[in-house]
């Protein structure tokens, strides 16, 4: 494993217990197997290199719950999803398709959605994994998503007041979206012309993404980071 997924693993790991995995794991008529699976992960630390349903449905599901509408301890939940998105991470970067494990425009949500500036342990092991998966999918060819990920250092950066870091990433953004569109392996069913989110069939958590590049500022009056702003405000009309 990797060692900045490995850290990022070790860090939600910690701030679990069994408890967690059997309060929180869907309660569908796998929960008994989602919980085996799940707890056996927890107690020996090992995550399996391939990804499988009770992998890809805990990690789905898990992602799909609004934590302070859905849920009566938001807190303990965030615990939960932080450690079972880190798994999905880990599956990524073991080579598995982002499909077969959580789509990767929401995986990317999921990660950034959970953390908080002031968990600064937890906020930059989140970070610092963004570029890896990314350079990730970038190299399977055929990964259309990776794009989001590069938005979501973005934000990431923004949010942690790197601003030098800003318009290299909104430069690298601009770029990745017009890669993804001149890659014939990628752009086979690509027939949307909006920036980034034209990339993607799956577009149930847009809105989430709306929210969170309406806060990004232009601090360096960027140009690249003024482009992304402009193009990403489009979407919401």
């Amino acid at each position: 494993m990797n060692p900045l997924v490995a850290k990022l693993f070790q860090l939600t790991r910690r701030c679990i217990t069994k408890r967690h995995i059997s309060d929180f794991s869907p309660a569908d008529p796998g929960y008994e197997s989602y919980v085996r699976l799940w707890t056996r992960i927890f107690c020996s630390g090992e995550i399996p290199k391939q990804s499988e349903f009770d992998l890809s449905e805990v990690i789905g599901l898990t992602g799909g719950w609004e934590p302070l509408t859905d849920l009566s301890q938001p807190s303990r939940f965030r615990d939960y999803r932080r450690f079972t998105s880190s798994v999905g991470v880990a599956l990524i970067t073991f080579g598995n398709d982002s499909e077969r494990v959580r789509v990767a425009n929401y995986l990317a949500r999921d990660l950034i959605v959970d953390v908080h500036i002031s968990d600064r342990q937890h906020f930059d092991a989140v970070r610092n994994v963004f570029p890896l998966i990314r350079e990730t999918l970038i190299q399977t060819n055929h990964e259309e998503e990776y794009p989001f990920f590069t938005l979501g250092s973005l934000v990431l950066a923004h949010m942690a007041g790197d601003i030098d870091e800003m318009p290299t990433l909104a430069s690298q953004l601009i770029d990745d979206d017009a890669s993804v569109r001149n890659n014939k392996t990628c752009n086979w069913n690509i027939q949307d012309s909006r920036f980034l989110f034209g990339l993607t069939n799956y577009n149930q958590l847009n809105r989430d993404w709306i929210n969170l590049t309406n806060t990004l500022t232009n601090p360096t009056n960027d140009l690249n980071v003024q482009l992304v702003m402009d193009a990403l405000a489009e979407n919401v009309t």
